[in-house]
């Protein structure tokens, strides 16, 4: 087997273990009934699952991602809700996507100059969590099916 599959095989057992965390925070977020806890909770799920689809490095292959050919088109729209939501507010902080807008108040050494700007609504997610998982299941059995295959060839 050449090297190049080799790799691919690795990144594959490694997104699995991604997924198999993905799962383990979904089972301790029903758990909680806190927001504060369960939006934390939230944020880990959504970068776990999307850190397989979003840019590894490896030896022989640069830039690995999933294929999103591996996500059920049933659950596309989701899927993409979740990379855009990892990429744009958890994982990096996009201007474009917070849109702040700053006031001033006051004057001379008294100013205040607050600012407003748009977050996730983490409640609209909270109410997603079974859909999540579902993906998470779908997207997991087509990764180990995947995973056999090379082991079958091995």
């Amino acid at each position: 087997m050449d090297a190049y599959r080799i790799e691919q095989y690795y990144f594959y057992r490694l997104y699995s273990i991604d997924f198999d965390s993905t799962r383990h925070s979904l089972g301790v977020l029903k758990r909680y009934r806190r927001n504060d806890v369960r939006f934390c909770l939230l944020r880990d799920i959504v970068v776990n699952y999307c850190r397989p689809f979003s840019g590894n490095r490896g030896d022989t292959t640069p830039h690995h991602k999933l294929s999103i050919k591996l996500v059920p088109h049933n659950y596309l729209d989701l899927h993409k809700e979740l990379l855009r939501l990892r990429s744009q507010q958890f994982a990096h902080t996009d201007k474009t996507y917070r849109k702040p807008k700053i006031s001033g108040f006051g004057t001379g050494t008294n100013r205040l100059f607050p600012m407003q700007f748009k977050s996730y609504d983490y409640s609209s997610l909270c109410s997603r969590v079974g859909d999540i998982e579902k993906l998470v299941i779908a997207v997991e059995k087509t990764l180990h099916q995947k995973i056999s295959a090379i082991e079958n060839g091995l």
